[in-house]
């Protein structure tokens, strides 16, 4: 009787990952590198403010002449990256043609609803409102977003931008330790949806709202035709 040779077992190949899992890896650290490239770009310069400023009588940072025909409320969230661009595109151009001319009063109003960092940041920048510094201190914030309530905006970090423009590091840490501008903050979101604002930016003109963010050309033709009004 022939004998058959014992079946020979062979020891499974691995399978190779789905192409799906790979793809998805690749992604992942492709976003991680793009992360990090992004969290750590160059910020923007922060522009010298050597016209008039201070604070309005319940407490909001201005510039400008206070007894311009056209008055500009801006408010806005610092964590808002459409509110940042709006600083470091449009907010330059309207301020050397009509703020440091005298022929607008401008009024930064705050409104945080991003979230804990955006409420953080802007007692931060009321503590440097305190200290005179507070357009300069507003340009460093928006020039360096990082994300929504990821962290960024931490206290350490906000200390740290009052130090780059200038601020008393001790004065202005202590100031926002404390929540000196905790409830001013609150009151001045709610006063800003009890006027109606939904979203940053949103500008009043002569108490006309203008919601969201357009080109130069708008705000110089709508600022143009108030002057012209009130010739």
């Amino acid at each position: 009787m022939t004998k058959r040779a014992p079946h020979a077992t062979r020891a499974s190949s691995p399978q190779p990952l789905p192409l799906l899992i790979i793809v998805a890896a690749v992604l992942v650290v492709a976003a991680l590198i793009g992360y990090q490239l992004w969290a750590n770009r160059p910020s923007r310069k922060v522009t010298a403010i050597d016209y008039p400023t201070g604070l309005t009588p319940d407490g909001y940072p201005y510039k400008g002449n206070p007894e311009a025909k056209v008055v500009i409320e801006e408010y806005s969230d610092f964590q808002c990256p459409v509110c940042a661009r709006y600083t470091h595109e449009v907010a330059p151009r309207l301020d050397e043609k009509y703020v440091k001319t005298g022929k607008v009063y401008y009024i930064f109003r705050y409104f945080p609803f991003l979230g804990p960092e955006s409420f953080r940041a802007a007692e931060a920048a009321a503590c440097a409102a305190e200290q005179g510094k507070f357009w300069e201190y507003e340009q460093t914030i928006f020039a360096n977003q990082r994300g929504e309530n990821l962290g960024w905006f931490s206290d350490e970090r906000l200390i740290g931008f009052a130090v780059r423009v200038g601020l008393d590091r001790e004065a202005f840490g202590n100031c926002l330790r404390s929540g000196k501008y905790r409830d001013f903050i609150r009151g001045a979101a709610e006063a800003g949806r009890q006027r109606g604002v939904r979203a940053t930016p949103t500008l009043f003109i002569n108490g006309e709202k203008i919601e969201g963010l357009y080109d130069l050309a708008f705000y110089e033709t709508y600022i143009d035709t108030l002057l012209q009004k009130s010739q």
